[in-house]
């Protein structure tokens, strides 16, 4: 009997996935195939046969070939861990935000501890009207619309209006484009990442890079140097995760919470699918075990 083929699209540069990789390619109860969105494109008259015929596909998005990915599984009714709605959602940060609020919403009374900053959508094709828009709300942050491209990401913080003038210069081609603006939330100057697999947990907090600037003024902050140390996941934290994993039909994701000083509240200021998991340690174990049930699942 010819074994389940389970595809796993992801970029195999990061030392978690790396260490997931060389686990699930031990289990001999199915046959993994890999694919990277980064090198391996597609003849779309002639798909290769192992995806076509894939049991599951399991996406770590990259780039649009991921997305693409998602969208033939869909059309050829192929189970994905994530489906390209929920994916579609967490790229795009204003779809991501609708669905954010509505779930605090219909969840209020278990989440009293947790809100989200205001957020607004803007255009800087105009700066002398952004500024004006902007002037009465400052401090905020300017973040790219699409949050899945690492090549066009980013989070600039503007406390002083002329500074919107240094957003222009350092992203001009953004200036065409829809940002995503939301409320700097002055905190303690520490973030804390949860990241969920399946119906567990986990809690890594870093210096804020933010913050990281505001004191030291680099030219550029590699996020992944920041040490990081584990903090308790709390049962309201939990709670939260469970909650967002249901309402948004997420399996694997993670999402940033920060603290304003001297209040026991926290802020939901950013979440994503398939995050890094750095930090956590034997991650890769508790990953790979997932990953495991879930391509076996009927």
């Amino acid at each position: 009997m010819a074994k389940k083929v389970i595809v796993f699209s992801v970029v195999q540069n990061h030392d978690v996935i790396l260490k997931v990789i060389n686990q699930l390619k031990q289990i001999k109860d199915f046959e993994l195939k890999l694919h990277d969105p980064t090198k391996e494109y597609f003849c779309l008259s002639e798909m290769p046969h192992f995806i076509r015929n894939a049991e599951k596909i399991i996406v770590k998005v990259r780039n649009e070939c991921s997305i693409d990915l998602l969208h033939f599984a869909k059309l050829y009714n192929i189970p994905t861990l994530h489906n390209i709605d929920t994916v579609l959602m967490c790229k795009n940060k204003i779809a991501l935000d609708y669905a954010l609020r509505k779930t605090f919403k219909n969840h209020e009374e278990n989440l009293e501890k947790f809100v989200i900053p205001n957020s607004w959508i803007q255009t800087l094709t105009d700066v002398d009207k952004f500024k004006e828009w902007a002037l009465k709300k400052l401090p905020l942050v300017i973040k790219s619309h699409y949050q899945h491209d690492k090549y066009n990401r980013f989070n600039f913080l503007v406390q002083k209006i002329d500074e919107v003038e240094k957003f222009c210069e350092r992203y001009e081609k953004f200036i065409f484009y829809d940002v995503y603006v939301q409320e700097f939330i002055e905190c303690d100057g520490i973030e804390r990442k949860v990241y969920v697999i399946g119906d567990k947990a986990f809690g890594i907090k870093r210096e804020n890079p933010i913050y990281k600037y505001l004191r030291e003024k680099p030219d550029n902050i590699d996020v992944s140097l920041i040490e990081r140390e584990e903090f308790e996941i709390t049962e309201e934290i939990y709670k939260l995760s469970r909650i967002l994993s249901s309402e948004l039909n997420l399996k694997i994701f993670g999402f940033d919470l920060v603290q304003p000083i001297g209040k026991d509240n926290f802020y939901l200021i950013d979440l994503n699918d398939f995050p890094s998991f750095r930090g956590i340690p034997n991650i890769e174990n508790k990953l790979t075990n997932y990953l495991k049930n879930y391509a076996l699942s009927p």
